[in-house]
């Protein structure tokens, strides 16, 4: 276990407001740019001055227009003096210029090279140079001097995961365990936990509060702080959770500490007595884990839920008259991400009239699991009498304890439907002659005597215009077979029915693309333009993308004959919806409407080659 502590309550001339120091950094920038800006480089440093055990960091930044597979890491020297912990993430975005009237597009790529440093032993301690080199870029971003100085522990923080090996969407328990020491006095997280735990990542804090409880270490009881959050992994490969930054308020040695005084985790304001008080910042190791893609051979209903699920259904009346409703009510829960529990598969209802259902979503905590709970409200009304036992409700999932995909389904449903008032008026059946005698009396005959007879023997066959009306019979008896033909053909081929209804799921997808920019939602926005794209290939090719890296995804669609012209135009458009959703995006309405351009002729090319 290390100790972190951060600052010393002295100026200096780089040292930021101490109303912000919370999270300030003491920035040594030195940034350069290459004479035909293909290449650039700044570094920076998050302080000269930290505490032994503390970490702190040095980055640099590469942007370049080129994509950043082939990159080289930085060259910096004076590392070995320090417990180095190195990270690598990127970003990319596009710049649209108009000159003399031309438009034109250029993409940056940006890499930001993150080295964690620790020093054990106070001292000056010198970084650099700093250098990186690319091709024919080649620049010594300087170098800068890092002063240790010994200072007390003011808190400990351990991350820790449930498992280090997980499939993409499955929970996963990352826990921050803080153990403050005596004069420790208030401790907060970062606001914005998601620039932390960055765009691999959906998150969920469990705890609302976090309340101390004493654990065993060492053989002494010691109150600790455990912040629970859990993971669900969005992309597959290596996936690193960068050090959440613990920010804390310790007293000076000269300051008594009240005995009895609270320690409340996040939501008290500071107390604790006049004297001096230094604003201090923990910073927690690292973590990384690797993420497995899900395995092929998902079923055609399966929307990307991963984890254990069940499900229920029951009905609120088993008899009723045709032409009544009655509500079905469909209930999913499971540990797996909460958006991925989508409408589930109803059986065949033909002799029902269904209805939208109602949705309602909660959640809650179990042990250290997030169970997240759907329920479905299907209203239905019968057409005809008779008894019904409708087949089971399912609900298509991948399981990572078995690795096998599967099914939760209810148990079968019988429904015992009678005669309905308006259908027992139409039946028919034979009347008693008191019945034709009291319908005969209503009766009143209209006759105008200058009016014609017609001839019995006038049928209607012997007119031309009967047959006239006729003849179109055999052909819409043709179509019909035709349409009942294919209907029944996609009913039993799944594959050819995902192929055919991709359109429409197109249609749908899209549209939920253009609500989002009406209300002006980036996130939902791109989120529905990546769902748009990733579902059209799935269900054009019938196999899953979800889950997919990106270079398989394109080596699926090469092996499936679409150019590597579309290949190039799906990742691009798939980095700026991922940018949108994940990267703070854009809230301008130009760089919208550009991105759905770029996502519709992405679908016309998929379509044409498809």
């Amino acid at each position: 276990m290390q100790n972190y502590r951060r600052g010393s309550g002295k100026k200096t001339p780089c040292i930021l407001p101490s109303s912000i120091l919370t999270f300030a950094f003491c920035i040594l920038t030195f940034a350069f740019s290459s004479a035909n800006a293909d290449v650039s480089a700044e570094a920076s440093l998050s302080s000269s001055q930290v505490g032994s055990g503390e970490p702190f960091q040095l980055s640099v930044q590469v942007t370049s227009d080129e994509k950043p597979d082939n990159l080289p890491w930085p060259q910096v020297e004076g590392l070995e003096k320090f417990t180095v912990t190195k990270n690598a993430g990127q970003s990319h975005s596009t710049q649209t210029t108009i000159i003399n009237g031309k438009i034109s597009n250029r993409s940056l790529y940006i890499v930001n090279y993150t080295y964690t440093l620790t020093a054990q032993k106070p001292g000056v301690y010198t970084l650099g140079p700093i250098k990186y080199a690319y091709k024919a870029y080649e620049r010594n971003l300087g170098s800068a001097n890092v002063t240790v100085v010994k200072q007390e522990a003011g808190l400990t923080s351990q991350p820790s995961l449930s498992k280090r090996s997980a499939y993409v969407g499955e929970q996963i328990l990352y826990n921050l365990r803080i153990v403050p020491s005596p004069g420790v006095q208030q401790i907060n997280l970062p606001q914005d936990l998601q620039k932390l735990i960055g765009e691999k990542f959906w998150f969920q804090r469990l705890d609302k509060n976090v309340e101390g409880k004493v654990v065993q270490i060492n053989g002494q009881g010691v109150k600790v702080f455990d912040v629970r959050i859990v993971l669900f992994p969005l992309l597959a490969g290596k996936a690193e959770l960068s050090g959440i930054p613990v920010e804390y308020q310790q007293a000076s040695r000269a300051q008594g500490r009240r005995s009895g005084s609270v320690f409340d985790m996040f939501d008290d304001q500071f107390f604790g007595g006049a004297g001096g008080v230094v604003q201090m910042t923990a910073m927690a190791s690292p973590i990384s884990m690797q993420v497995e893609q899900l395995p092929t051979g998902a079923p055609a209903d399966f929307t990307g839920a991963v984890g254990e699920y069940g499900l229920s259904a029951a009905i609120d009346k088993t008899t009723l008259p045709s032409g009544d409703a009655l509500t079905m009510t469909v209930t999913i829960h499971g540990d797996g991400e909460p958006k991925t529990i989508t409408k589930p598969t109803l059986p065949d209802l033909g002799q029902f009239e269904v209805f939208d259902p109602e949705v309602a979503t909660a959640t809650s905590v179990q042990g250290s699991t997030l169970i997240t709970t759907k329920t479905f409200k299907y209203v239905m009304v019968p057409h005809r009498r008779g008894d019904y036992t409708l087949g089971p409700v399912a609900f298509s999932y991948f399981d990572p304890a078995r690795k096998e995909y599967a099914e939760a389904k209810s148990q079968p449903i019988t429904i015992n439907v009678t005669q309905g008032k308006e259908i027992a008026a139409s039946a028919n059946r034979v009347m008693s002659q008191r019945e034709i005698a009291d319908i005969g009396s209503d009766i009143r005959h209209i006759k105008n005597g200058s009016a014609p007879l017609r001839s019995e023997n006038d049928f209607l066959y012997k007119h031309p215009w009967f047959w006239l009306l006729f003849a179109p019979s055999p052909v819409a008896f043709a179509m019909l077979l035709l349409v009942r033909t294919r209907s029944q053909k996609l009913a039993s081929d799944a594959t050819l029915k995902r192929k055919t209804l991709a359109g429409a799921q197109l249609k749908r997808r899209l549209k939920e693309a253009n609500e989002a920019l009406k209300q002006r939602n980036s996130k939902e926005f791109y989120k529905a333009l990546s769902a748009a794209v990733v579902g059209f290939a799935s269900d054009k090719l019938n196999v899953e993308f979800r889950g997919l890296t990106l270079e398989d995804a394109q080596a699926q669609l090469r092996k499936r004959g679409i150019t590597d012209a579309s290949v190039s135009e799906y990742e691009k458009v798939l980095h700026i919806c991922d940018f949108g959703q994940f990267g703070g995006g854009t809230r301008d309405e130009k760089a919208w409407k550009e991105s759905l351009d770029a996502t519709e002729n992405l679908l016309r090319m998929l379509d044409r080659e498809l």
